[in-house]
């Protein structure tokens, strides 16, 4: 509902042109590279796979791809990540309607777009870089805390989704969420923050 009153408002600029739209991450991953938008407009909340981890994805594959978070979601859990992923812009959801047109072209013109409701997060953030990286331990679930353990011990997906009784689909949902909360791109930086935190030897 809100992706169909988004398309008829952009489409009312004649400057501006869908060329695509998707349901879900991996539909948005595979239809953004194949069709290369001058701006790419993407959510953090999506089916299949989140918004974060897409855009990790799609800026590996193209770096100059220009990727605009139009989203619900306000505090510096996710606008900080979102930023230093390579994000353009970062707008929220309930913002006028003309304030996401001006963000989609200042972006297509090579420029960067923040919301202002959400700067006042990203400057403290800036600001207590040291305050994130204590608290986010504390902002993961007990099931991805759990997995962070299983996966520094050395455990494979499997071996975690048969001890904790879920799917190795749903072990990779809670790793992928507890490595962009803690802000970890691979394991060894996992084991160091696992060693480092205490959670093993």
């Amino acid at each position: 509902m809100f992706r169909a009153g988004v398309r008829a408002l952009l489409e009312s600029y004649p400057d501006i042109q869908i060329i695509g739209e998707a349901c879900d991450g991996n539909e948005s991953i595979e239809m953004i590279l194949k069709a290369n938008p001058d701006v790419a407009i993407m959510d953090i909340s999506m089916p299949k796979m989140d918004g974060l981890t897409a855009t990790r994805l799609l800026k590996e594959a193209n770096p100059n791809l220009k990727l605009l978070f139009l989203t619900q979601h306000e505090n510096k859990e996710y606008i900080v990540p979102a930023l230093k992923l390579g994000a353009e812009g970062y707008i929220l959801k309930r913002a006028a309607s003309d304030e996401l047109v001006h963000a989609i072209r200042k972006i297509a013109q090579g420029n960067k777009y923040l919301d202002a409701a959400v700067t006042s997060a990203v400057l403290d953030a800036m600001s207590n870089p040291f305050d994130n990286s204590k608290d986010a331990y504390e902002d993961l679930t007990g099931k991805e805390k759990e997995v962070l353990l299983n996966i520094a011990k050395g455990k494979t997906n499997k071996e975690i989704g048969e001890s904790m009784h879920i799917s190795i689909k749903t072990v990779e949902h809670h790793r992928a969420n507890m490595m962009r909360k803690l802000g970890l791109k691979n394991l060894v930086e996992l084991t160091r923050y696992a060693i480092k935190k205490g959670i093993i030897e």
